[in-house]
């Protein structure tokens, strides 16, 4: 991934790259490259891949995708198969998703889980969705409003519905897997860098003790600051008394002068998390 750099607050670890004093040293940063077309982009790659692994291929690796001699949909068979490309296990695309809010996977997974159910748009994946959750998770579409995989546009949800969805998880055979591809407090993904509250040793335990994912809506505003539109944090607490809780930390629609501001809500938002985690 492009420009992906980490950062652990107080310990001024730096994975790779440089950068500009102007960037807080306690906040991980995240760059991606928006892919203009698609399509051009997954045709260079699977040359490429093809090419790797010794596959000749009669065409340039970088060039527009020529759709229009394409033949039509499924008019394949099987016996003219002369490569497969195999992505990765899905839980591998899930773990990089979640650990770094990696919107535009979140995007394509949705797509993908789409095609699995016989749709390939995003609002035909939508549908798709909403019938899963009304009748696997009993959550009405009255609860949450999508309009792609990563919380774009004006994304929002109940928080009953997100709960339930975490609550029913916890139930799931592939529980385990999803749990550990969400960031962990203090220790890795979006939330390592949130650590202020172990500065109280009541709380210091908690650190490893949530799986959480944070969810960000801002806007910036005439004068350089921040319209804090909603900050959230759910997931699961392991709680010191052994328990296991599924929660939500929300706030919405605060005002901010600058990103320390945004800063210190994710450092509240953990704070609130490692409370919980001492407390019940």
């Amino acid at each position: 991934m492009p420009g992906l750099t980490g950062l652990q607050c107080g310990h001024q670890r730096q994975s790779a790259g440089r950068l500009r004093a102007a960037v807080d040293p306690c906040l991980p940063l995240v760059q991606a490259f928006r892919i203009a077309n698609p399509a051009n982009y997954a045709r260079t790659v699977f040359i490429e891949a093809l090419e790797g692994d010794g596959v000749k291929v009669d065409a340039p690796a970088v060039a527009v995708n020529p759709t229009q001699i394409l033949p039509a949909k499924d008019s394949y068979v099987s016996a003219d198969q002369v490569a497969k490309l195999t992505g990765l296990d899905y839980a591998k695309d899930a773990t990089l998703i979640l650990k770094v809010s990696y919107n535009i996977g979140a995007d394509t997974s949705l797509v993908l889980y789409g095609l699995t159910q016989g749709v390939d748009s995003m609002p035909a994946s939508l549908q798709v969705e909403q019938t899963n959750l009304a009748q696997n998770y009993g959550i009405p579409i009255d609860e949450y409003e999508f309009y792609d995989g990563s919380g774009g546009g004006e994304t929002k949800s109940e928080l009953r519905a997100v709960t339930k969805l975490l609550t029913d998880m916890h139930t799931s055979p592939y529980f385990p897997t999803y749990q550990d591809a969400l960031p962990i407090l203090a220790v890795n993904g979006s939330i390592e860098f949130v650590n202020d509250y172990e500065s109280d040793p009541t709380l210091a335990g908690a650190a490893g003790r949530v799986y959480a994912k944070p969810g960000t809506w801002i806007k910036a505003d005439a004068t350089g600051g921040l319209d804090v539109k909603g900050q959230a944090l759910g997931g699961y607490v392991h709680t010191r008394s052994g328990k296991t809780l599924a929660y939500v930390v929300d706030i919405n629609n605060a005002h901010t002068g600058s990103i320390n501001g945004l800063i210190g809500i994710f450092q509240d938002e953990g704070t609130i998390s490692a409370m919980l985690w001492r407390d019940y």
